[in-house]
């Protein structure tokens, strides 16, 4: 008896933690780099829910690079932001 309540008490703290924690799934990626603001998750003009990204904030950068937002794409899809070259 002793030791079922040792191992519920076990698993009720580690679910405690894990859930008030955040959990793994919702963890923010690393910074891209200088001039990045995060922005939470919220619903867009549509009522979709946008997930966390990393919008750029910064000038122009040189060499042709441009950042792309983080965007659902035509198929309905999350696309994470990324730098592109023209």
């Amino acid at each position: 008896m002793f030791t079922r309540m040792k191992t519920i008490l076990a698993v009720s703290i580690i679910a405690f933690s894990f859930v008030f924690s955040g959990g793994c799934a919702h963890a923010r990626p690393p910074k891209p780099g200088p001039h990045f603001v995060w922005v939470p998750v919220h619903a867009g003009p549509h009522g979709r829910v946008v997930p966390g990204h990393w919008k750029y904030t910064g000038p122009a950068h040189p060499h042709g690079k441009y950042w792309v937002a983080g965007h659902f794409n035509k198929a309905g899809v999350w696309v994470p932001g990324h730098w592109i070259v023209r």
